[in-house]
């Protein structure tokens, strides 16, 4: 059975956090290919921040090139398909019937998971794979969600997208924390500042 994990976000930037998430929850599950699904209007973000879609999903793009077991979908950043997790895991498993779903996400994510459109129906069509720092505490979170995802712990380093586009703003370095190609992205079309 092939395994496709669904890794979505905004990645307003792609940084090496992200990359850490998707590579271990890769091996540790394991997952045949991680699809990266950058959202144009994500619904749980403020988008008057939000970078322009068109040079996230670039930045994306650059972020994953390389890895064999990365790709990334352009399925979000059209106005016909819905912002809503529940709607991008019908279409993928509409359109591979046949794989397992993992929808991968972040342990920052799990407080507001039942704010989550149609949320129930999330685990219904796919394994929810939650990227957790080790002594995260989730002791707030719904039992019923804990019940019906699966918590991998990965060794997180403490980088945010918000960090890094106050470092560009305030002229610091963001070598290191995102790749190289994606630092020189950003630089080159004077984002963030």
């Amino acid at each position: 059975m092939f395994r496709r994990g669904i890794f979505g976000g905004s990645f307003d930037p792609p940084h090496v956090g992200h990359l850490i998430i998707a590579e271990k929850l890769a091996d540790a599950i394991p997952l045949d290919i991680v699809t990266w699904v950058p959202a144009a209007l994500p619904p749980h973000k403020n988008t008057e921040k939000l970078g322009p879609a068109e040079h996230r999903l670039a930045m994306t793009r650059i972020a994953v090139e390389g890895n064999p077991k990365f790709e990334v979908s352009t399925v979000e950043m059209t106005p016909e398909q819905p912002p809503w997790t529940i709607f991008l895991l019908e279409y993928y498993k509409n359109k591979y019937p046949h794989d397992k779903l993992h929808l991968i996400i972040g342990g920052d994510s799990l407080a507001e998971f039942t704010t989550w459109r149609d949320y129930r129906a999330l685990w219904e069509l796919a394994e929810i794979d939650v990227a957790l720092r080790p002594g995260y505490a989730v002791s707030e979170v719904d039992p019923e969600v804990l019940r019906n995802i699966r918590i991998i712990e990965c060794p997180l380093i403490d980088i945010s997208a918000t960090a890094i586009r106050g470092n560009v703003r305030a002229g610091k370095s963001i070598r290191y924390l995102v790749p190289e190609g994606v630092a020189e992205y950003i630089e080159k079309n004077g984002l963030y500042i």
